[in-house]
């Protein structure tokens, strides 16, 4: 129930799902062409198109996924996420229900970019396209969970679009989306080992650049091996998921049908 509810709400919203999926797909043709022709990057990389697209690819569905969490604010504001406590429901569930309505969103917007990725001159193996999908999973239950730990300590969308910013752009700038991290400040490089999207971008540039990369300069783009990446996102995706649940329960149901009964009163 949750979880469609979820897909209702992000598909009635006919511009914010057409945008999604178009300024991705406009900022890899248009952006990351003329960023190759003096973007500092572009000289380590014989495709600097397929660098930019990772990182465009990460960048819309951290974006997309930390959105739909929004939906658990927008509950909580109008009230409908007081129907949903007090319903025989399991915090759990209702936990679960939206992780898993952004990790769909997150899915779709990876799905689509890959879908036009052939029209971009990037190419991918079968294999490669499972574990990319398997990579964006991962990485949506994190980045999902994170936005569920967020909106369950707001009350308004206002605020919780300006947490998003805050949230959101420091694991873009310290993931290498658009840039090596090697020339950047250590204190810098250590903070970006504790980056869940550190991982998920190397493990799209592996993936992406099976076959183009420059033998000898690929220790300036890369730093673990794939196995190592999906196994580090692994554990991102357990914990996380386990705190926005152990969080979100914290949310007294008791007060809630006292809210509840109040404002019923009230009405009569």
């Amino acid at each position: 129930m949750i979880w469609y509810r979820e897909m209702l709400l992000y598909f009635r919203n006919k511009i914010k799902l057409f945008t999604s999926f178009f300024v991705p797909i406009m900022l890899t043709l248009f952006l990351g062409s003329g960023l190759a022709s003096f973007f500092p990057t572009a000289s380590q990389v014989e495709n600097f198109s397929n660098f930019f697209y990772s990182g465009v690819l990460m960048l819309s569905i951290v974006v997309n996924v930390f959105d739909a969490t929004i939906s658990l604010v927008w509950d909580k504001e109008f009230g409908f996420m007081r129907e949903i406590l007090v319903a025989p429901l399991s915090k759990t569930k209702i936990v679960f229900g939206k992780i898993l309505g952004a990790v769909t969103r997150g899915l779709m917007q990876g799905i689509a970019l890959l879908i036009v990725a052939p029209f971009l001159g990037i190419s991918f193996y079968v294999y490669q396209i499972f574990l990319l999908l398997l990579l964006i999973i991962l990485i949506s239950i994190t980045i999902a969970s994170l936005g569920i730990i967020v909106a369950t300590f707001i009350k308004r969308i206002e605020t919780f679009s300006l947490f998003s910013q805050i949230v959101v752009s420091p694991l873009l700038f310290l993931s290498g989306a658009f840039f090596t991290l090697e020339k950047i400040p250590h204190w810098m490089q250590a903070i970006s080992y504790f980056n869940p999207l550190f991982y998920a971008v190397n493990g799209v540039r592996i993936l992406v650049f099976n076959t183009d990369f420059m033998p000898e300069k690929i220790s300036n783009l890369l730093v673990y091996n794939l196995n190592f990446g999906f196994g580090v996102l692994t554990v991102f995706a357990v914990v996380s998921f386990g705190l926005a649940i152990m969080i979100f329960s914290r949310v007294s149901i008791t007060e809630v049908i006292k809210k509840l009964i109040e404002e019923t009163e009230d009405m009569i």
